[in-house]
């Protein structure tokens, strides 16, 4: 980031070692990236994910990709997605009543707090495993993701790492292989026990399968199924379990926890959150203060809170594209074949060419009234294109039902507000803070 504000004007070629880096702030330009079949690949540095996560869906070539994306997107119907929500509401009730400790007391890390419940969501809802990490503690899963993040950030940006001889020796190589170790054996425990858990084998015969589930399935299901019936290898089960946890569990752990903490930064606009959920709240018949699945829709300002949040910062603050042929991004500028191009979402997302006052917080700015006057494309939340993340519904919802339940029983309070250009970030492959998200809270009244 310190090294593009250095620049006014995208695109800007980039040598990193012989690898020609071609790094887009311009959304236009981004846009034909992300949505032209000649980059559909990732870069090369792809390959340092691979001892974890294979080639699922994150790391997959476009060609594996494509089959297995049409493969795995049927356990995303909003179908299956609604029938995640008591276990979501379940979770994000145990999360206040964990937190219940932190009453009145000096702020505390609150993504502590939200990992050990997002990864109980996701065990039970998209592994369909029992889990209770919330309840049992720290857990060594929860800080594997990040660490395990860090460690390929650190080789990618090694020039001398990148060589499989040179790394083998480093303290990092040894700290990676100990990680992913202990991740391979979580997941296949989580494959195996659901397999104990939602089939039985009928008459005896080996791959016939029954399940007493809906006919849509959800991800493990789906892949087990895919599985037994030959389509997918038990390998390609391990490593698309392996992709989907890390999508879907640090990020969306990542994300909620900033959120809560732009809502204890900013009292006014937590406020405002807050009496739209009373007002959705008193539309009930019976007055009762209960989430129901049609309450999520109507909760239009949270929506916006979430969107600004992701603005500032976005989850993934850059991604890759490798180009496979010449590739024309108008404005007279060519992407040539071999280039890495790198789209910068969080220059774009904070930029004063698209945004008003980008620094400030203003979820306002995403109201219906106002997105029309914006750039229609100068925003990448979960990226977009070919490659977009197909897991942004359930990430909304996984939000939203956490968001809400801490909002119905506690007031978040920073003990000093923090400027939005205060808030350093650390080099990562997602988006992280230098500092603690910390918050207190008081029950609310």
């Amino acid at each position: 980031m310190s090294l593009l504000n250095n620049y006014k004007s995208s695109p800007v070629r980039i040598w990193f070692g012989q690898e020609l880096f071609i790094y887009l702030f311009d959304p236009d330009q981004m846009k034909i990236v992300l949505h032209s079949p000649k980059s559909v690949h990732k870069e090369a540095f792809v390959e340092f994910f691979q001892p974890w996560l294979g080639t699922g869906l994150f790391t997959a070539p476009a060609n594996k990709w494509k089959i297995h994306r049409k493969l795995i997107m049927p356990a995303f119907y909003s179908e299956i997605l609604e029938s995640f929500f008591d276990t979501i509401n379940k979770k994000s009730e145990i999360l206040v009543r964990i937190m219940e400790s932190e009453i009145n007391k000096n702020e505390f890390d609150i993504l502590d707090y939200i990992s050990h419940c997002v990864l109980d969501i996701v065990c039970e809802t998209l592994i369909g495993v029992p889990s209770n990490e919330q309840i049992n503690g720290k857990s060594i899963y929860v800080e594997a993701f990040p660490k395990m993040m860090r460690l390929i950030y650190k080789r990618i940006m090694t020039i001398p790492m990148h060589s499989d001889f040179i790394y083998n020796f480093t303290k990092s190589a040894q700290e990676q292989k100990e990680c992913i170790k202990y991740l391979h054996k979580r997941t296949y425990d989580n494959v195996e026990q659901k397999r104990r858990l939602g089939y039985k084998k009928i008459d005896g015969k080996n791959g016939v399968l029954e399940t007493a589930t809906p006919k849509r399935k959800a991800f493990l299901e789906l892949l087990i199924e895919l599985s037994d019936k030959g389509t997918l290898s038990e390998k390609e089960v391990y490593e698309e379990v392996d992709s989907m946890m890390v999508a879907a569990n640090d990020t969306t752990s990542t994300v909620t926890s900033l959120v809560i903490f732009m809502l204890a930064n900013f009292p006014d606009i937590q406020e405002k959150c807050y009496q739209q959920l009373l007002e959705i709240q008193n539309k009930k018949t019976n007055r009762e203060w209960k989430l129901e699945k049609e309450d999520l829709n109507r909760m239009k300002y949270l929506e916006t809170v979430i969107k600004e949040t992701m603005r500032l910062f976005p989850i993934a603050p850059f991604a890759t594209r490798y180009v496979d042929d010449d590739l024309d991004i108008g404005g007279g500028y060519t992407l040539p074949k071999g280039s890495t191009a790198i789209l910068a979402f969080l220059k774009a997302h904070r930029s004063a060419d698209f945004w008003d006052d980008p620094l400030s917080f203003d979820p306002d700015r995403f109201s219906s009234e106002q997105a029309v006057k914006r750039h229609p494309e100068a925003y990448f939340p979960f990226s977009s294109g070919l490659r977009h993340c197909p897991g942004s519904k359930y990430a909304m919802m996984s939000m939203k039902i956490i968001i809400f339940n801490l909002l119905k029983n506690y007031v978040l309070i920073k003990d000093k507000h923090v400027n939005i250009e205060d808030i350093e970030l650390k080099p990562d492959i997602i988006i992280r803070t230098s500092n603690p998200l910390t918050l207190k809270i008081k029950r609310r009244l």
